[in-house]
């Protein structure tokens, strides 16, 4: 009988490195993958109970067509002051998200557009795009207002991905006056890189896979990142409002520093993400309704 022959140590070494490099590579894509996927889902919905008629607005239902042909939805309240705001949803809702604000604004005479981003609410589409494919869906709704209301003055408002979505879809919309954006989101990987730690690194590679195999689902060239729609954005009027005291409020002010017009940074340190309208109500109406009305309608 043979006598059985055991392979050197390096052999089992050699072994166990591709054993954890091979575990680890699954471990970046399968979780990369389960984030891609369950960002992209649609977040269809009826939309049931919540209109601007719960603050007394005269509202109708209006559609407007994208460029490569869905039709989004959305609500439409006529102006009192000629000037007409657009507001646009974070990531996770639709457009009942900006009915807070919208109050807001309306109280002062503001037109209002609200809708709901694709694949979201009552819109077509059957895959989110992390913002990639809604922000030239800004200018297919200011193409539909300028039809709907003739020389009227236009501005964005947006939260998170919302004012991401407002800051770069408005770089090629000449008619945008003025946008305000409450904690835009980074639309590149790389913008994250300052959350990133030591403690975490799998999060760099997982997170830099993540936004890639996005773009690979809605087979698109990655979009331009914050800084630079800020800086594409040019010399038009801008507010920018933060929370907290650290991540937040880090990157927002260096959107800011980015602006190129006239610009005003606004921090709310006690409240949270997308959440100080509600915290300081009053305070947000005032700094909001200020800024818009020293670039519409006063113009």
């Amino acid at each position: 009988m043979a006598t059985q022959r055991w392979k050197p140590v390096s052999f089992y070494l050699k072994l166990s490195a591709i054993t954890f490099f091979v575990t680890v590579l699954s471990v970046i894509f399968l979780t990369a993958a389960g984030m891609a996927t369950a960002v992209t889902i649609p977040l269809k919905s009826s939309l049931c109970c919540k209109t601007p008629a719960r603050f007394g607005a005269d509202y109708e239902e209006m559609e407007f067509s994208t460029a490569d042909g869905l039709t989004l939805s959305g609500w439409y309240v006529p102006p009192q002051n000629e000037a007409v705001i657009i507001l646009i949803h974070s990531y996770y809702a639709d457009r009942r998200q900006t009915l807070p604000v919208a109050e807001m604004l309306y109280k002062h005479g503001y037109g209002l557009l609200m809708y709901d981003q694709r694949a979201s609410g009552k819109s077509d589409g059957t895959i989110r795009s992390l913002g990639t494919l809604d922000i030239p869906d800004l200018k297919a709704a200011v193409d539909w207002l300028t039809l709907r209301q003739k020389n009227v003055k236009i501005g964005a408002y947006g939260c998170s991905m919302g004012g991401a979505i407002a800051i770069a879809g408005a770089a090629d919309v000449p008619a945008m006056r003025a946008i305000a954006v409450d904690a835009p989101s980074p639309l590149q990987w790389n913008e994250n890189l300052p959350q990133f730690s030591l403690h975490d690194p799998l999060s760099l590679p997982i997170t830099a896979l993540y936004y890639q195999l996005i773009l690979l689902r809605v087979r698109r060239l990655p979009p331009t990142g914050t800084v630079a729609a800020v800086q594409n954005y040019g010399a038009r009027p801008i507010l920018f409002i933060s929370t907290g005291q650290d991540g937040e409020f880090s990157r927002v002010k260096t959107y800011f520093e980015a602006a190129l017009g006239p610009k005003t940074h606004w921090n709310f340190p006690d409240a949270s993400h997308c959440t100080a309208s509600g915290a300081h109500p009053q305070e947000y109406e005032h700094q909001l309704v200020n800024f818009f009305n020293s670039f519409l309608p006063n113009e």
